[in-house]
C-alpha cells in the first residue's frame, strides 16, 4: 500500500503539486500553529494560522557528522500576545518541543490550498531562547532559537553523577547531594 496515495495520484495524473511548511510550537499553555501561506488552513484536523512572508526559518537542516546546527525562527509583525510570550519566555518556551512539517497541496483553481494526505514531519527540535524587538508601536519581531533532537547525542546515556543531574532526572532524590564533597577526599582506614 502506498504511503502517500493522494500525492502519488496527483503526480501520476501529471497535476502540479504545491507545498508549504507548517510549524507547530508547543508553548506551555498556548501552543501555536503557523504555516507559510496566507489565511487560515485546516490540515490534519488542526487550524494553522497563515503567516505568509512574515515567518522566516534559517538553519533547517539535518545533522551531519558531529554537528547539530541550531535553527532560528523569526516572526515579523506579531501581535502583542506573542511579544508577551517572548517576555516571559523562560518558563513557557525553554525545553518545549517545536516541529516543522511539509504539507503538499493540490494545485488547482478552487480550492487553491486543498491538502493532500497528512503533513510530513521533516524536523523536530527543542526551543531554547526567545527574543523580541520592536520598532514603534506596531512593528514587532520575535526570534526563537531551537536545537535539533541530535544536540545531546554525544552525552553519556546516564549523564554525570552529580546532584544537579540527579535532581533533573528525579526531583527530590538526595542520593548524590554529598558527591561534590568527596572529590580529592582522602579516606583513612583504621587497621
Amino acid at each position: 500500500m502506498a504511503r502517500f496515495p493522494e500525492i502519488i495520484a496527483a503526480v501520476a495524473a501529471r497535476s502540479t503539486v504545491d507545498a508549504a511548511l507548517l510549524v507547530h510550537m508547543d508553548f506551555r499553555e498556548q501552543p501555536r500553529r503557523w504555516w507559510t501561506g496566507f489565511g487560515p488552513l485546516d490540515a490534519a484536523g488542526e487550524e494553522w494560522i497563515g503567516m505568509g512572508s512574515l515567518i522566516d526559518i534559517t538553519g533547517l537542516e539535518s545533522a551531519v557528522g558531529m554537528a547539530a546546527p541550531a535553527t532560528t525562527f523569526t516572526l515579523s509583525g506579531v501581535d502583542p500576545e506573542i511579544v508577551s510570550l517572548a517576555r516571559n519566555a523562560s518558563d513557557r518556551v525553554k525545553g518545549r518541543r517545536v516541529r516543522v512539517f511539509m504539507q503538499f497541496f493540490a494545485a488547482g483553481p478552487e480550492p487553491r490550498w486543498k491538502p493532500l494526505d497528512r503533513p510530513i514531519s521533516i524536523w523536530s527540535g527543542v526551543m531554547d531562547q526567545m527574543r523580541y524587538s520592536g520598532d514603534g508601536p506596531t512593528s514587532r519581531t520575535v526570534t526563537l532559537t531551537a536545537e535539533s533532537l541530535w544536540t545531546n547525542r554525544n552525552r553519556p546515556p546516564f549523564g554525570r553523577y552529580t546532584n544537579g543531574d540527579q535532581q533533573a532526572r528525579h526531583p527530590g532524590d538526595r542520593g548524590l547531594e554529598e558527591v561534590a564533597g568527596l572529590v580529592n577526599k582522602t579516606i583513612r582506614w583504621v587497621d
